[in-house]
């Protein structure tokens, strides 16, 4: 493996020294590789978001192209849509706010 030197701020090294105290790690090189697969893992899972939004967002583009899409222009036809896609019952909105 190849060897790196960080710089932790010191509330980091706090964290790191507790979790190997608690045994949690054997080592600080324990805790920061599993610092990192962690942070790996949430990077590809935020790129999988993006990427579905992507696809989401090309698929009504190209509904629209088609003309296949349908004009929401009352809070009771937003409610209807809400029902017909969600299969319930919107929450009660206060009376301030606006459809």
């Amino acid at each position: 493996m190849a060897g790196r030197n960080v710089s932790l701020t010191d509330q980091l090294a706090r964290f790191v020294d507790r979790q190997v105290k608690t045994g949690r790690h054997q080592s600080v090189s324990e805790v920061v590789r599993e610092a990192l697969r962690r942070y790996e893992s949430e990077l590809a899972a935020e790129q999988a978001c993006v990427e579905m939004i992507r696809e989401i967002a090309r698929e009504g583009r190209e509904a629209i192209a088609r003309g296949d899409y349908a004009l929401i222009e009352s809070a009771e036809a937003r409610e209807a849509l809400f029902q017909r896609v969600t299969g319930r019952i919107p929450a009660a909105k206060s009376t301030s706010q606006r459809g």
